[in-house]
């Protein structure tokens, strides 16, 4: 990556050294593209960013158990490689003028396509590489020495790097501790809620129970008071129905009285009206004639009567004995 930036640098680099002497919009005009440098600067420092980050870890596990089998010289050797290329591109490009170049880095990181964490980056290596350059564009040309400006600038880079990446780290941490402790205090709000709702589910429960105990007991009532009412209503009726009875009984008896009246009426009026034989006439008068003779008592009867009458009621009363049954006799048999 380190190459493809140094060839986007030096590819736009101006042709001659009349052009390399102008400033301003004059170097930019012969063709630079700051859009393509800052895209292809922003591609690097990620590479640089990546080796900070191994280097970090690196130096920090170092001898411990299970540490990392990468060299950890690698990643400040490519990182130094990969600065001197980008940094002799900008001293080649810029001519050696440090307000040349000033220029130009100044229009490669205020791009559009380079922001943030990059734009910073990139605005260091620029007062880095000014810094580095002297007032003499020839000496800056053919003798600058950017790998000691690598070597002071991969100091600085990874001296940044490793803040940021504690400050990530500590931000991280403490996100997940505020993620912890937001995740056990919803757990605790929703233990909280579930014995609430545990609780409320229970009293709805028993005012369920009561409600429902309430209806079955007016219910039972209700048909309870129902039967009351059918029996009483039955008794009723079956009181009014024996009345009814005895009325009918007592009008039928009545009816029946009457029928005997009138048939013992219409008997003695058949009787009457019925024509008696010629003898019976007869018979019936003599009866009469005769019957006061019979009806009139003999005076000398009636003393042996009532002394008849004295002797039985005088006479003593004998018990009678009695009879004792004969037991019968059993033989024995041998």
């Amino acid at each position: 990556m380190a190459a493809k930036c140094a060839l986007a640098l030096l590819a736009f680099a101006p042709g001659s050294s009349a052009s390399v002497v102008a400033r301003g919009q004059t170097f930019l005009g012969n063709g630079m593209q700051p859009e393509v440098v800052a895209r292809t600067l922003s591609a690097v420092e990620e590479e640089w960013k990546a080796q900070a980050a191994v280097f970090a870890e690196c130096d920090d596990t170092n001898g411990l158990p299970g540490a990392t089998i990468v060299n950890c010289a690698d990643a400040p050797s490519s990182f130094g490689k990969s600065c001197s290329t980008v940094v002799n591109a900008i001293i080649q490009g810029s001519g050696g003028d440090k307000d040349v170049a000033k220029e130009y880095m100044a229009d490669v990181c205020n791009q559009k396509t380079i922001s943030g964490w990059h734009q910073q980056q990139c605005n260091t290596l620029d007062l880095a590489v000014r810094k580095g350059m002297s007032a003499d564009k020839y000496a800056n040309r053919q003798g600058f020495d950017a790998s000691k400006l690598c070597t002071g600038f991969w100091s600085s880079f990874l001296g940044q790097e490793k803040q940021r990446m504690a400050k990530e780290k500590a931000e991280h941490e403490a996100s997940e501790k505020q993620a912890e402790d937001e995740a056990a205090a919803a757990e605790k709000q929703a233990v909280v809620k579930a014995e609430e709702q545990r609780k409320t589910d229970a009293e709805n429960k028993k005012v369920e129970e009561a409600k429902r105990a309430k209806e079955e007991a007016e219910a039972s009532a209700a048909q309870a008071a129902e039967r009351v009412a059918t029996k009483k209503a039955e008794a009723k009726a079956t009181q009014e129905a024996a009345k009814q009875k005895v009325a009918e009984a007592e009008a039928a008896e009545l009816e029946h009285q009457k029928a005997l009246v009138k048939q013992a009426a219409a008997a003695k009026a058949a009787e009457v009206a019925a024509p008696k034989p010629v003898a019976a006439v007869v018979a019936a008068a003599a009866k009469k004639v005769e019957a006061p003779k019979a009806a009139a008592p003999k005076p000398a009867a009636a003393k042996p009567a009532a002394a008849t009458k004295a002797a039985v009621e005088t006479k003593p009363v004998v018990a009678a004995k009695p009879v004792v049954a004969a037991t019968p006799v059993v033989k024995k048999t041998k």
